[in-house]
């Protein structure tokens, strides 16, 4: 079992009891500030946001207009983005395959 596992279980059985850290804590082998600090830990680690970052990578193009293509990489989609692509049009798209990748 992980540390951060066997703290999850130790601040929940705190939790369920009603007793204050330090009555918890007695004789238990781990000070009442440290069931506190992992209390507060773990409640934060809840509230972190799932941040999904797109690799993006330009490459030489073909293009009369000299200006390489954007290439946007999420998980197993590529999305080619041309020079003077609709802004609107480029949002929606990435906003679905966003959607979808936390599907």
């Amino acid at each position: 079992m992980t540390t951060e596992a066997t703290w999850e279980k130790r601040v929940a059985a705190w939790r369920a009891s009603g007793l204050t850290a330090a009555e918890f804590s007695a004789g238990q082998g781990f000070a009442a500030s440290t069931l506190r600090w992992w209390a507060s830990r773990l409640r934060h680690a809840k509230k972190a946001p799932q941040i999904a970052l797109a690799r993006v990578v330009t490459r030489p193009s073909a293009s009369a207009e000299g200006h390489a293509p954007l290439v946007i990489e999420l998980g197993s989609a590529r999305v080619l983005v041309p020079t003077g692509v609709d802004r609107e049009a480029l949002a929606i798209v990435l906003d679905l395959l966003r959607v979808e990748r936390l599907r």
